[in-house]
């Protein structure tokens, strides 16, 4: 079992492609706002006293009965970022890890499992006009709607990944995978991710043979 991290340049295509290569390998996919509500309620369960194996459990019972949530919210609200939600989100990120088989959107995942072997990094870019068009025809919004969500999410995007690495988070040397979806389709984007995870299984399962 794998884990994929998906990072993208807002309206680059990364919450349908994540959508469609969890499908494709029957994953669970989380997105932003799902991993903070994730994060809010685990601590609010727990505090900071909980054991890993009750941890563990309280992850999976919000993974099985989250609500779907508004993944725009993520981008309209104002809310700043707070360290103890941040050190709550790196820890649910590391424990849907440890269980596998999930596709996370965002959220700085790719810093939280850099170091894990079982974990799939991919980035996805696209020119700002390609973005504009993708948020015009995907979200039901007009040019100018979309160029000032995309500028602002830039802008946040960045802020919360400072929180965790101070270079540039779109450095392709972070990722094991950078995709132009100026350049190339979801779906064949979406068929090298694919093909990607289905390799790091194999050979994780060589591994764990030897």
């Amino acid at each position: 079992m794998a884990v994929l991290s998906i990072s993208r340049q807002f309206g680059a295509g990364g919450r349908t492609l994540g959508e469609m290569v969890a499908s494709e390998l029957g994953y669970h996919f989380l997105h932003e706002s799902q991993l903070d509500q994730m994060a809010a309620q685990a601590d609010q369960a727990n505090g900071q006293e909980a054991t890993q194996s009750q941890y563990h459990t309280q992850v999976v019972e919000l993974l099985t009965s989250l609500a779907p949530s508004n993944f725009m919210d993520r981008w309209t609200g104002a809310q700043g970022e707070d360290k103890a939600l941040i050190e709550s989100l790196s820890r649910v990120i590391q424990e849907l890890s440890e269980a596998g088989k999930v596709v996370l959107l965002g959220r700085g995942a790719q810093f939280i499992l850099r170091y894990r072997p079982d974990t799939v990094r991919v980035l996805l870019v696209s020119e700002l006009e390609q973005r504009v068009n993708f948020m015009v025809q995907h979200y039901d919004m007009d040019q100018a709607t979309a160029r000032k969500l995309i500028a602002e999410a830039d802008k946040k995007r960045a802020r919360f990944l400072n929180n965790f690495y101070p270079g540039e988070p779109d450095e392709s040397s972070l990722y094991h995978l950078v995709l132009n979806t100026s350049l190339l389709s979801i779906s064949g984007a979406t068929n090298l991710v694919v093909r990607l995870v289905r390799r790091i299984e194999e050979k994780l399962k060589q591994h764990a043979y030897a």
